[in-house]
């Protein structure tokens, strides 16, 4: 399937705001499963980005702004062919469950193994958990116990739920979105030994006008298989994945601090659109503003580091935009 995905982040502030430091994980990578056909990054007003790969591997655009504005947006525009195989389900039916010592855990799927900021353990993790068949038989079979599970555990609600709910909140309200449902996922795979991921990404469904957000699991020989216990499915062709982390906070679509006393609003646009083939002027653009000087980088980062250490020099955080 050939998609267009088209993500606007819109930032307005009630009064001129300054040395902005932004960074924004919107880059489809290439894989097994997708093609990366082309990248665009669009910023008003605009500003030399730079691009490193994060701890997980992920694409990072990185900028900062000095001067004051009012508005910021944001717009990221990616061509993807998804080619994902068939539905994993057989390949897990034959795969026994069997959980391994740590010791004898791989070493890419080693780091999911433990807690994470946004799914840490906590009573009503431990009392979930507790509440959970004795996980055996097949891989599958565990894996469709932990989604009904989840199912059970929640309802599917907007505006109940933050971009920063920790699991643990979102099993007392007993509501949430797709971030929440991922969260419970991967917390409670991790609660039996079983290593998992937060995968943040797009999906094309009708309705959907959000970052969307589902879990891998470890297979071991079949390495990792993409589950999205929201729709307690598993991911075809429809999903586009940007990034990979333990949870949500590792991988926000927007991160940063700005300078100032204004009230910030946010707004968020995405459309997923199939189209028949590329766009023939695609390849005519570069996709990339110039890249900073190595004095700017270490610059944005000292300034970001002196905002989360002294949070009364007047930086605030930036909001972040909930995965539904």
């Amino acid at each position: 399937m050939l998609l267009r995905i088209q993500h606007e982040t819109k930032l307005t502030y009630s009064d001129p705001v300054s040395e902005t430091v932004f960074d924004v994980r919107m880059a489809p990578p290439s894989d097994e499963d997708q093609t990366n056909l082309g990248y665009r990054l669009r910023i008003v007003p605009s500003a030399p980005v730079t691009i490193y790969r994060d701890g997980f591997g992920n694409r990072v655009d990185l900028f900062n702004i000095f001067t004051p504005y009012s508005e910021l947006v944001i717009r990221a525009t990616s061509i993807v062919r998804t080619h994902r195989g068939t539905a994993p389900a057989s390949r897990l039916s034959e795969i026994p469950w069997e959980p391994k010592p740590v010791e004898q855990t791989a070493i890419e799927a080693l780091e999911y193994l433990g807690p994470s900021p946004l799914a840490n353990p906590g009573p009503e993790l431990h009392q979930f958990l507790a509440a959970l068949a004795k996980p055996e038989g097949a891989l599958g079979t565990v894996i469709d116990q932990m989604m009904a599970a989840v199912s059970s555990a929640l309802v599917y609600e907007k505006k109940v739920t933050s971009a920063r709910t920790p699991v643990g909140e979102a099993l007392r309200l007993g509501r949430g979105v797709c971030q929440d449902y991922a969260h419970l996922f991967l917390a409670a795979c991790r609660g039996i030994g079983l290593p998992a991921r937060y995968v943040s990404g797009y999906i094309h469904e009708t309705g959907e006008i959000a970052t969307h957000a589902w879990c891998q699991v470890w297979t071991g020989t079949s390495g990792w298989i993409d589950i999205d216990p929201t729709r307690g499915s598993f991911a075809g062709d429809d999903y586009i994945k940007i990034a990979v982390g333990r949870d949500y906070s590792d991988v926000p679509p927007n991160r940063g601090v700005w300078k100032g006393q204004a009230e910030e609003t946010i707004s968020v646009s995405v459309k997923v659109d199939p189209i028949d083939r590329v766009p023939p002027d695609w390849s005519d653009w570069s996709g990339i503003q110039a890249p900073w000087s190595a004095s700017s980088w270490v610059q944005s980062q000292s300034r970001l580091e002196r905002a989360r250490l002294n949070p009364q020099a007047g930086y605030r955080q930036q909001q972040g935009q909930q995965q539904q």
